[in-house]
């Protein structure tokens, strides 16, 4: 007598296949060789939940157990991104507050009106900027207040413009990657209340490649850059400078590569760093799209840079989102 397969026992390689991609996104965020897996935590998290609760109603045990698991173990390692950061008092003595804006304007799609409305709406003391194409000119041009610029963009995507009210003291671009890659250390002393100097280093990080190096440069470039980056901010914190580290890092926060920049840089997450007004952190790339949005746009600070608030600014027509920090600058640790 033929015994035929309930729908339920082909849903269970379903169950498990998911599983088996939550566990290479867990290991992914320690382990460089699957880092391109630890960056889909967040997605990782989603399907083993909803394949969980399917495996539930089918009574499919042992593979309920399994998602049931995983979930806990990436709701673990993605607790403090989906939380509230703590709120922090501000410090005595601190400066007034200094607004900063991250941009990539993925030169295609955002409009030189689009940029200059972020400018007029943000007023932020410096802007950081990349992705810029020539249909960004006019918007540049017109913001007369940004009494410093750096020289526009001559085509590569990974270049980086910073548009400032305050001329910093020093400004440096590294090309140890080459022209098209540069990290940008720019060096503001005696601003924001503090009688230090806020170095401010900003990259946007060549693409990582897909499994099987299917598209992308090899993550050797992306990993060197920001630990190049890194090592460039290391240096102004033993320097005893206030540091912010900000980009397009084209890493998630719970990615391997993301560690290995922190623990070289000797940096925070500013995502999950207390602050006056706290905001739960949200992802910068596709972050309307609910489940496939990245949090790729990141910034990194050390002890001396108190937030007052960090948020994903409006859409400007780009698929990233930018990301707007409100810092104050404080003596000591």
């Amino acid at each position: 007598m033929t015994r035929w397969l309930r729908p339920a026992d082909a849903f269970a390689p379903v169950v498990l296949f998911v599983c088996a991609f939550a566990m290479l996104a867990l290991l992914g965020g320690w382990w460089p060789l699957l880092d391109f897996y630890g960056q889909l935590q967040a997605q990782a998290l989603v399907s083993t939940a909803a394949a969980g609760l399917a495996a539930i109603s089918l009574r499919l045990w042992w593979p309920s157990a399994c998602s049931v698991g995983c979930t806990v173990a990436l709701g673990w390692s993605l607790m403090p991104y989906w939380t509230l950061p703590p709120r922090g008092d501000p410090a005595p003595g601190a400066g007034p507050p200094l607004r900063i804006v991250w941009a990539n304007l993925q030169n295609w799609t955002t409009s030189s009106v689009a940029l200059a409305r972020l400018l007029d709406s943000e007023t932020p003391a410096f802007a950081v900027l990349t992705e810029l194409s020539a249909r960004h000119r006019a918007a540049v041009r017109a913001a007369t207040a940004y009494t410093f610029r750096t020289s526009f963009p001559a085509g590569s995507a990974f270049d980086v413009m910073l548009m400032s009210r305050i001329r910093p003291t020093d400004i440096q671009f590294d090309y140890t990657y080459g022209v098209g890659y540069p990290v940008m250390l720019a060096r503001f002393c005696g601003i924001g209340g503090s009688s230090g100097c806020l170095a401010v280093v900003a990259l946007h990080a060549a693409h990582p490649p897909l499994p099987g190096g299917a598209r992308g440069l090899p993550a050797t470039q992306r990993d060197g850059q920001l630990m190049l980056a890194a090592a460039i901010a290391r240096r102004r914190l033993d320097a005893q400078d206030h540091v912010l580290l900000v980009g397009d890092f084209n890493a998630t926060p719970y990615s391997s590569a993301f560690r290995a920049m922190l623990a070289a840089s000797g940096l925070a997450d500013s995502a999950v760093a207390a602050a006056e007004r706290p905001r739960r952190p949200q992802p910068t790339w596709f972050s309307s799209w609910p489940g496939v949005g990245l949090p790729i746009d990141n910034a990194l600070v050390s002890p001396g840079v108190r937030i007052v608030e960090r948020r994903v600014g409006p859409g400007i027509g780009s698929d990233h989102r930018p990301l707007v920090l409100h810092v104050r600058l404080v003596e000591g640790p």
